[in-house]
């Protein structure tokens, strides 16, 4: 069931890039930071949004979900050099508990980034945000599962549709 259609999240997308932009969150000396798998069909079309972006772009790997149950969080793949004095946004699908964000905060902190500035496509009403410096597309106040536009559903390839539809 689609529950956001494509022109909706498009256009959400656009203008929530602009508005950060606007804000200097997203200009021409940050570093991304791609969470995969989710997160890269998102920050395509982020960088879409800003063709003339030469900024250094990073990805990591990691997951907590077994299907529908939340486990925790393993790491698969994280390959990000020192950013010491960078700031730094970190491109995800969704950011659900807030959990994920928080662990990935101090991992860049470790390297020493300047700052984190959290940007997904989906967020929650419930999701804890404390110590998270966080900017959503789109806030959802349910508890759906999600799929589409990089949201997967159980890992099946739900993932490419362009439109936000819920199991």
């Amino acid at each position: 069931m689609v529950k956001y259609e494509a022109a909706f999240v498009s256009e959400r997308l656009k203008q929530t890039v602009k508005e950060l932009q606007t804000r200097g969150v997203l200009n021409d000396s940050v570093v991304y930071v791609v969470m995969m798998n989710g997160g890269v069909w998102f920050a395509m079309h982020v960088f879409d949004c800003m063709p003339d972006m030469r900024n250094q772009v990073y990805f990591m790997k990691g997951h907590s979900y077994n299907g529908f149950i939340r486990e925790r969080l393993i790491w698969d793949y994280f390959d990000i050099p020192s950013l010491e004095g960078r700031d730094v946004v970190v491109l995800d699908d969704i950011c659900d508990t807030g959990n994920t964000s928080r662990a990935i905060l101090k991992m860049l902190q470790r390297r020493k980034a300047k700052s984190v500035h959290f940007f997904t496509l989906l967020s929650r009403t419930t999701t804890d945000t404390s110590g998270l410096v966080l900017d959503s597309c789109i806030v959802d106040d349910s508890d759906d599962f999600f799929y589409g536009c990089g949201l997967d559903s159980q890992g099946s390839c739900d993932r490419m549709h362009p439109y936000i539809g819920i199991c």
